[in-house]
């Protein structure tokens, strides 16, 4: 599976004019609310509303995919592995050897691995519509230093470059006769270490000259403050946004909390 060159995605967009830091809150919140219910139709209506905004906002369909490529392992092994795990009592609809398997444990199963694409795909509506710069203005905004705004913002943008080198290593190497293990994971693991080495090499090349590189522009000189072009200004457009996300996860929230909403799987 290839990752994109960089989880940006250009554009023009409503969602790309809109406040990283609202975005940002947007990811946050949304987390916090997924965390506390458990109701599978609430999960798929939010997935549903990331695709309307994210194909709002022009983001590739190609991008989708990569995005549903990349979850969609531990989506599986979520509702797999999770009768394994759970004591329900409910009448057993079948048994497996030591596993007993319920109605109740095939809802739970999907829709705890449907409150991990949610929340996933709450954090990929901000890195597909955030640029490098505008998330590193957003994290200085919110208090945190720049340099580790940077760190975090360098780090988003190398891994797709990196995994990118790394399948063009083992690329060369099955050229060369490698083979991989498809039915033993140990042998397979073994069969990626002499893809490792060079991946090592690169890594520590890419760093040090990333490092040369913000050492001739004095980052981090002692005594000297920072200024930028670019600033961050939140609209009315953006207050607003940000008064609705709260209302809404808060009020989520809230009802589990007063009445029980999204308690059980599926009502």
């Amino acid at each position: 599976m290839s990752l994109p060159p960089s989880l940006y995605a250009p554009g023009d967009s409503w969602l790309h004019r809109v406040d990283p830091r609202v975005k940002l809150a947007f990811a946050v919140l949304s987390t916090a609310a997924w965390m506390s219910l458990g109701s599978l139709p609430l999960f798929a209506l939010f997935l549903v509303l990331c695709h309307i905004m994210l194909l709002s906002a022009r983001v590739p369909l190609a991008r989708l995919g990569w995005a549903w490529r990349l979850i969609l392992p531990i989506t599986i092994l979520i509702p797999v592995l999770w009768p394994v795990f759970s004591t329900a009592a409910d009448p057993i609809l079948l048994r497996l050897g030591p596993v007993s398997v319920t109605w109740q444990d095939i809802w739970q199963g999907l829709a705890m691995a449907a409150r991990v694409d949610a929340m996933a795909f709450a954090f990929f509506v901000w890195l597909f519509t955030t640029d490098q710069t505008d998330m590193v203005l957003a994290f200085v905004k919110l208090g945190i230093p720049y340099e580790w705004g940077l760190m975090v913002s360098i780090a988003l943008r190398y891994i797709p470059t990196l995994y990118s080198a790394f399948e063009q290593v083992m690329d060369a190497q099955r050229a060369r006769g490698l083979v991989i293990s498809r039915t033993n994971p140990v042998q397979a693991a073994r069969a990626y270490i002499p893809g490792l080495v060079p991946m090592l090499i690169l890594a520590f090349r890419t760093a040090d000259n990333l490092s040369r590189a913000l050492e001739a522009r004095a980052f981090g000189a002692p005594g000297r403050s920072r200024t930028g072009r670019r600033r961050l200004r939140l609209t009315l457009l953006d207050g607003l946004i940000l008064v609705a996300l709260i209302a809404l996860f808060g009020g989520l929230i809230a009802a589990r909390v007063r009445w029980g909403l999204g308690r059980g799987p599926l009502f």
